[in-house]
């Protein structure tokens, strides 16, 4: 049984994992911490979750799919460093535990996702993982990033297994 990691990285990002057949089997909000007037995200509680999983089915049991850090127009240079940071971190939770895993362009993965109407990337997101995962909770106002994560596992999947 393969499990399908999907993760959205940043401050407020989200881990999702699907099963091989892309039933919802956790939700894992990436906790952050206060650091002065900054945020960072707690690693080891995220490095904990991964390893409860690979302690489960095994490392070769588990294929993640990672969004890749793209600079975005108007961030500035200190987001841009702290997004990177924030997905080499996560990258390297991934390598170290010994999980496969791709990272994907934004554009990419959402070009195919995303299948719901209109110009809001949002509100997009959020209605196309409701409409594949009615259990999936997308109650709160940043729980785009969820219905990201979800997307994102879900196009891994579909990669792997060619459907």
């Amino acid at each position: 049984m393969i499990l399908f990691f999907g993760i959205d990285p940043g401050l407020s990002g989200c881990l999702i994992v699907l099963s091989h057949e892309g039933r919802l089997v956790g939700v894992h909000d990436l906790p952050a911490v206060k650091n002065g007037s900054k945020r960072d995200l707690m690693l080891a509680p995220i490095a904990r979750t991964v390893r409860d999983y690979v302690e489960q089915v095994g490392a070769s049991e588990i294929y993640a799919t990672l969004e890749k850090h793209t600079p975005r127009p108007g961030q500035g240079i200190s987001s841009q460093c702290k997004s990177a940071r924030i997905a080499g971190q996560l990258e390297g939770i991934l390598a170290g535990l010994g999980i496969a895993y791709e990272l994907t362009h934004p554009a990419t993965w959402s070009k195919v996702m995303r299948d719901a109407e209109g110009t809001d990337k949002k509100a997009r997101s959020v209605l196309s993982a409701s409409r594949r995962w009615p259990d999936l909770d997308l109650s709160r106002k940043k729980d785009h990033n969820r219905a990201d994560a979800a997307l994102i596992a879900e196009y891994g999947r579909q990669r792997v297994t060619n459907e």
